[in-house]
């Protein structure tokens, strides 16, 4: 793969592990137990944590590291993660090095519930906007991506 890939190019080439990512989730959610909360406080949304948002970050981690092994990436669990340290930085850098953010529960305390309110969420940030970013609703059969002056479009899983 590139030096320094494009944003459509990494959201292409992310798009077949977000898709199992969003599958697992939805295969596993009514079985999901919960761990203990992210941190210390009692907001019950902000610390709620899964087996799920770990195992999905895990598994764009690895999936990130073996495609892309030069991009900063920024996972919501990273404290937790076993890859953080093999990514060249976790925070925005210079123009055109671009940083990947995940979310990879986006509204756990309702995945918990078994609503089906939750997303997984990939970012493609640059040191000043955001240049891609794409929400899979596993729920809904359906994600949404946007790519920067490019447009918003609509997929079926």
């Amino acid at each position: 793969m590139a030096e320094h890939p494009s944003p459509k190019e990494i959201l292409s080439a992310l798009l077949p592990a977000l898709k199992v990512a969003g599958a697992y989730a939805q295969q596993i959610q009514q079985r999901i137990s919960a761990l203990p909360d992210k941190y210390e406080g009692d907001h019950l949304f902000a610390n709620a944590l899964t087996d799920a948002d770990l195992s999905i970050q895990t598994f764009i981690e690895v999936t990130l590291l073996a495609t892309f092994p030069n991009l900063r990436f920024y996972g919501e669990e990273h404290e937790k993660s076993y890859n953080t340290k093999y990514f060249r930085a976790i925070d925005l850098g210079p123009q055109g090095d671009y940083l990947i953010t995940l979310d990879p529960i986006d509204g756990t305390r309702y995945y918990m519930d078994g609503h089906p309110n939750y997303l997984v969420m990939l970012t493609i940030l640059n040191a000043d906007d955001f240049e891609a970013a794409i929400a899979l609703s596993p729920a809904h059969d359906r994600y949404f991506y946007a790519l920067r002056g490019k447009g918003t479009f609509v997929g079926t899983l």
